[in-house]
């Protein structure tokens, strides 16, 4: 991979980072206008409110998209340290590059800590395999950690930032993930694609994941939404 190449992944998973930070932002401020009491931290993006916040993540979410996430913000913290940054962006990208750092630092010393570390093994059959059993993040303890204000800012400070990156270009796919892509969009459920592809149910779940981490979306309905957008299905 070129250098220019390995720089258009990086950014690519920056714009990923952004709108998934911008989302989690999002639904923090949400659960304040509902009704949640706002909590100390007004800045979403510092060491101190991460410590508290990944055990709201470990409570919710598999250890596997965890480590996917740690990834994510990993690249995107190594775009941000590549890209030139104008100065009326500098503090949105200060605050960005603040959230994924600790974010990512936060996962990672919490899955460390956890019986097996990093590389435990997944089970056979994880909970996020079931289409019919979806991950919930407990937003409304993210959004009793934080106050409504400093949720808004951050929400502010990932759409400025993956404004400026810009729309990744559209993926490269192989055959194989092509073929994938068309069958998820069919509609089929994912055991009858398993028997189709030759794939275990486990084994299927592990090259969806790797056609979402190509196509830079988290789940089945963005990956059938951007393959349309982008003409994949054609």
């Amino acid at each position: 991979m070129t250098g220019a190449e390995s720089l258009g992944l990086a950014l690519t998973q920056l714009h990923l980072a952004c709108g998934r930070i911008a989302s989690g932002a999002r639904a923090i401020a949400e659960a304040h206008r509902f009704g949640v009491p706002e909590g100390p931290h007004d800045e979403l993006w510092t060491e101190e409110y991460h410590r508290e916040a990944v055990h709201v993540y470990g409570e919710s979410l598999p250890r596997s998209y965890q480590r996917d996430i740690a990834s994510l913000f990993s690249h995107g913290i190594d775009a941000l340290a590549e890209m030139t940054i104008p100065t009326l962006l500098a503090e949105d990208c200060l605050i960005v590059g603040g959230y994924m750092r600790n974010a990512c630092a936060a996962i990672v010393t919490w899955l460390d800590a956890e019986p097996g570390g990093l590389e435990a093994p997944e089970p056979a059959e994880p909970p996020e395999i079931d289409d019919h059993t979806p991950v919930v993040i407990h937003f409304d303890r993210l959004a009793a950690l934080a106050t409504r204000a400093g949720a808004c800012r951050l929400e502010q400070a990932a759409v400025a930032v993956q404004h400026h990156v810009g729309a990744p270009p559209a993926p490269a796919l192989d055959d194989g993930q092509r073929r994938l892509l068309q069958g998820v969009a069919s509609g089929r459920p994912i055991v009858d694609l398993a028997a189709e592809f030759g794939y275990s149910r486990s084994s299927m779940y592990r090259e969806l994941s790797k056609l979402w981490k190509a196509l830079g979306v988290s789940d089945r309905a963005h990956a059938i939404r951007k393959a349309a957008k982008e003409g994949l299905l054609d």
